[in-house]
């Protein structure tokens, strides 16, 4: 495509659909919490898994979930305590009711370790990415030349929800789509939710298309190699119109 993008949000779908992508369009939060509904009902979804995004989070994504009979695990640890918790302040727990919380959920009898702890959530979050038919993410960056999509976090659980279920549906803010990959690495250091001590996140997944491995019978890796379909939900800015 060149270095010159001069729509870059045009530009982004046009390359993720070439890619493979299904692209959605959401004029704010509320109607790509309505597409995500529709989506999941129409593929029956049973089971999902959701990294950790602010956005899903303001509409309250996961509790409109629940309301249609799907069941959603949130992966990031500190979210995935506040559900366990029933989503009262998860700030103040002792390491004893940590133990007890992720022991119930795993039903093993864990010591009150905190690595012991952290291991067991994190493979509790990884079987249920594996299982799950959804995955939910959110982006960071769009690169319009590719089409590509960035996921940032500091846990592996956040690139295997992207990649682990059949389908992956990531949220993505209009406003957050650059023109080129050279943008990225600047953008990222701006945009990183990380603590303030880190300089960049500790994983960070380029996704681009969906996983044609999954069209191949019997392909063995499918799963692993990434979702069957990659829907991409991209929500306009203020005053923004929707690209055809």
């Amino acid at each position: 495509m060149g270095t010159e993008v001069t729509n870059p949000v045009a530009a982004f779908i046009e390359e993720a659909r070439k890619a493979g992508a299904q692209v959605h369009q959401a004029p704010g939060p509320e109607e790509a919490c309505v597409c995500l509904i529709k989506l999941a009902k129409e593929h029956k979804v049973k089971v999902a898994v959701k990294s950790k995004s602010q956005i899903a989070d303001n509409i309250k994504l996961r509790q409109r979930l629940e309301k249609e009979g799907i069941s959603v695990v949130e992966t990031d640890l500190s979210d995935g305590l506040s559900q366990l918790l029933g989503d009262k302040v998860a700030g103040k727990m002792t390491i004893g009711y940590v133990q007890q919380l992720i022991s119930g959920a795993t039903g093993q009898k864990l010591e009150a370790d905190p690595q012991v702890l952290l291991d067991a959530a994190n493979t509790f979050f990884k079987q249920n990415c594996m299982e799950a038919d959804l995955g939910i993410s959110e982006a960071m960056l769009g690169i319009a030349e590719t089409g590509s999509l960035v996921v940032a976090g500091d846990e592996g659980v956040t690139r295997l929800t992207a990649v682990l279920p059949r389908i992956h549906v990531t949220l993505l803010e209009s406003q957050n789509i650059v023109p080129v990959m050279e943008d990225v690495l600047t953008e990222v250091r701006k945009r990183n939710p990380s603590l303030a001590s880190q300089a960049m996140p500790a994983y960070i997944t380029y996704i681009t298309g969906r996983n044609t491995t999954a069209d191949i019978p019997g392909a063995v890796l499918a799963r692993a190699q990434g979702p069957a379909e990659e829907h991409i939900i991209v929500i306009a800015g203020a005053g923004e119109e929707a690209v055809a």
